[in-house]
């Protein structure tokens, strides 16, 4: 199956809703699937697909086997597939041979398994960040085109229903002519940040795979955001991810980017640092994250202005509206976009 080919069937309503409809024949057929990456948010990528009745689970990965077995138990709720379980994704490639992979680690294991996924003949949803870095997205760009295979990042709030309407309300001319759009997450916190012992990783946990092509750091413990970096702290350490911005910020920058018909910006400004958490630690015995508590960064357009704010200090009580959103600038109006509501 070729790239046009692929293009022409959705696969399921969660990786693919915008490709065009498909004749009734071609609904039938079911795609040998593979889940790289299966903590909870992969296993919920994996849930929709399959609930599209067009997937079939051969394969699940994942460095961490207590995350693999509760996503294999999940599985089997779902039907009567049977996948095989693998800890390294290279020997599932090999030996399974998916049609489609979604990937769905931590950032910086987004570019290896899309890059060989497509080079094995796979088709990937890959979670955003596209890569940890611009390099990582160029190189699983190239990738994908030499391959001739589809590559989709996890940019879902293009359908949603909110952001959808909100779009076409901004487009009809509602708002006026849109001359800034601020984007921005803030959160209450806690103050300083206080280090967090390091010790052995769990044996269910191959801790150098999860590491894989980034710097071997110490583990500190499974815990949530701004805590240890697994199962769902690691953004926080930019040896893994980055930040606030690169989480968050690529969901609202791509919003921009789409409501706004814009490409890139001409320039591109950051300041940002941890004047409240503190400087970031890492010694042999303890370490904390080392991701900005706040950073602000703007983009210029030749006739608009972007700004993005974080901060994990301080909330969003003043002006009414969610902790995560963005305002449009108009000449009629403002309007407000938020997470879950416009």
């Amino acid at each position: 199956m070729d790239r046009r080919s692929f293009l022409k069937s959705s696969v399921t309503a969660g990786l693919a809703l915008g490709f065009p409809a498909i004749a009734t024949a071609q609904r039938s057929k079911t795609y040998r699937t593979a889940l790289i990456g299966s903590g909870w948010w992969g296993t919920n990528i994996l849930r929709e697909a399959a609930a599209s009745g067009r997937c079939r689970t051969v394969a699940l990965v994942d460095v961490d086997r207590r995350q693999l077995d509760r996503c294999a138990a999940e599985v089997a709720k779902w039907g009567n597939d049977q996948p095989k379980l693998y800890e390294d994704y290279r020997e599932m490639l090999a030996k399974e041979k998916p049609e489609i992979a979604i990937v769905g680690t931590p950032d910086h294991w987004h570019a290896l398994p899309t890059i060989d996924a497509v080079k094995a003949g796979a088709h990937v949803y890959v979670e955003k960040p596209i890569g940890h870095t611009i390099l990582e997205g160029r190189a699983m760009v190239n990738a994908a085109r030499a391959a001739n295979r589809v590559v989709q990042v996890g940019t879902h709030r293009r359908v949603s229903p909110h952001n959808v309407s909100g779009r076409k309300f901004l487009q009809e001319g509602n708002a006026g002519k849109i001359g800034m759009v601020r984007c921005f997450v803030l959160y209450g916190g806690d103050g300083p940040e206080q280090p967090r012992k390091n010790v052995e990783p769990p044996k269910e946990l191959n801790w150098d795979l999860w590491c894989g092509p980034a710097p071997l750091r110490a583990y500190n413990g499974d815990t949530g955001r701004g805590g240890g970096m697994h199962p769902r702290g690691f953004r926080q350490y930019l040896d893994y991810a980055n930040g606030t911005l690169g989480d968050w910020g690529v969901h609202w920058m791509d919003q921009v980017l789409w409501i706004m018909a814009r490409k890139w910006p001409k320039s591109v400004h950051s300041t940002g640092g941890r004047p409240i958490k503190g400087p970031p630690l890492l010694t042999d015995t303890e370490q904390t994250t080392d991701a900005p508590d706040h950073q602000v960064a703007t983009y210029e357009f030749d006739d608009l202005t972007v700004t993005w704010e974080h901060r994990q200090f301080a909330g969003n009580p003043a002006e009414k509206s969610e902790s995560v959103g963005c305002f449009f600038y108009g000449t009629k109006g403002t309007f407000h976009m938020g997470w879950q509501r416009g």
